[in-house]
């Protein structure tokens, strides 16, 4: 759908946005039985449906329940599965972006899902979403909650650590060094940094492991997949995992995109322009955090440490963690206890509205 023109957060202003969507269910006259799912870096607006990355939570009489809720998913502002992005033309010269694209925030991504939202008819909704769709959780329930009527962040806090930026930051040189990177003109140029983005995707694996994962799943086992790369010495089948990650982003995800994300997860902090207390204190909806037991990426440490702070505020806050070794990937894998813990909340929230 296409939303006009967007003014951004850091300045500048894109004149012509397009946002991709994907809806199930069906919207109440009174508009206001919306739920928006927000995905995590890599993903797309297919959360629902026939592989769907989040199938299992979405449907008749699952959490997100389409027999009573509209469930929407938009992909992202910046990302590359329809919305726009770097990789979509330039309307002043109708060749792709590239790094002119302007550099976008969590607020810059929400803020078009919202003039989605209102064009749909959506008078009130609930915002869930894990990892990076957990910022954009907290930046709807701080930033707009006159829409907000309940949020659930999932393996999120308000702010990536030093050691995520870190990560990140490998992940982006990796790009950046790759010689078809071109100053991010590759596509004009026809060409594509495969392999830095491939080294970027396995960066990005291990943070979604865990210490207890990789042991679980790998060990010190042998190399079980024909190796993607020149083989150096006896191979592991950690290994080889990476190897088959990385091919795979590669085969579906722009690479600039990967760059101007991960800038926009590092530089999202919930207490921007006024202060954590200023910002909690604007949440108008009931919250349910949620952590992962091994997740050192967004350990639930400090989700819980945000959970205090919003009691010390007055919030109606509940904390509850899903039990696995999985680490942070643990909310795209454990949907048995995903459905536990959401459903009691989810059904609360949404009432008798249908």
């Amino acid at each position: 759908m296409a939303i006009g023109p967007l003014d951004l957060e850091l300045g500048g202003r894109l004149d012509e946005v397009t946002v991709a969507y994907q809806t199930w269910g069906e919207l109440n006259e009174a508009g206001d039985n919306a739920a928006i799912v927000l995905h995590a870096l890599t993903g797309d607006s297919q959360a629902g449906g026939d592989g769907g990355w989040w199938e299992p939570m979405i449907g008749p009489g699952r959490p997100l329940d389409t027999d009573r809720l509209f469930v929407i998913c938009a992909n992202i502002l910046g990302g590359c599965q329809g919305t726009t992005g770097p990789a979509s033309l330039d309307p002043l010269t109708g060749r792709p972006y590239g790094m002119r694209f302007p550099l976008i925030t969590i607020g810059d991504i929400v803020a078009a899902q919202r003039a989605l939202v209102e064009r749909l008819g959506v008078t009130r909704l609930i915002a869930i979403g894990g990892s990076i769709g957990g910022f954009q959780a907290l930046e709807w329930a701080t930033r707009h909650p006159d829409l907000v009527g309940a949020v659930v962040p999932v393996a999120a806090t308000g702010a990536l650590d030093p050691q995520g930026i870190a990560m990140n930051e490998i992940g982006r040189r990796a790009i950046m060094a790759d010689p078809n990177w071109r100053g991010g003109e590759y596509l004009s140029e026809g060409v594509f940094p495969a392999d830095g983005l491939a080294i970027a995707r396995m960066v990005g694996m291990v943070t979604y492991h865990s210490k207890e994962s990789m042991e679980l799943r790998f060990g010190r086992n042998p190399a079980v997949r024909p190796s993607l790369y020149p083989s150096f010495g006896a191979t592991f089948d950690v290994e080889g995992y990476l190897h088959y990650h990385g091919a795979g982003l590669v085969r579906r995800f722009d690479a600039n995109s990967y760059l101007y994300l991960t800038r926009a997860m590092d530089q999202y902090d919930v207490a921007r322009d006024g202060g954590e207390a200023y910002w909690l204190g604007q949440i108008a909806a009931p919250v349910l955090l949620v952590g992962i037991r091994s997740d050192w990426l967004f350990p639930p440490d400090a989700i819980q440490r945000l959970h205090r702070r919003l009691q010390a505020l007055g919030k109606g806050a509940t904390y509850v963690e899903i039990d696995s070794p999985h680490g942070h990937d643990a909310f795209l894998k454990e949907w048995g206890q995903l459905a536990t813990l959401l459903t009691p909340f989810l059904r609360d929230q949404t009432g008798a509205r249908a």
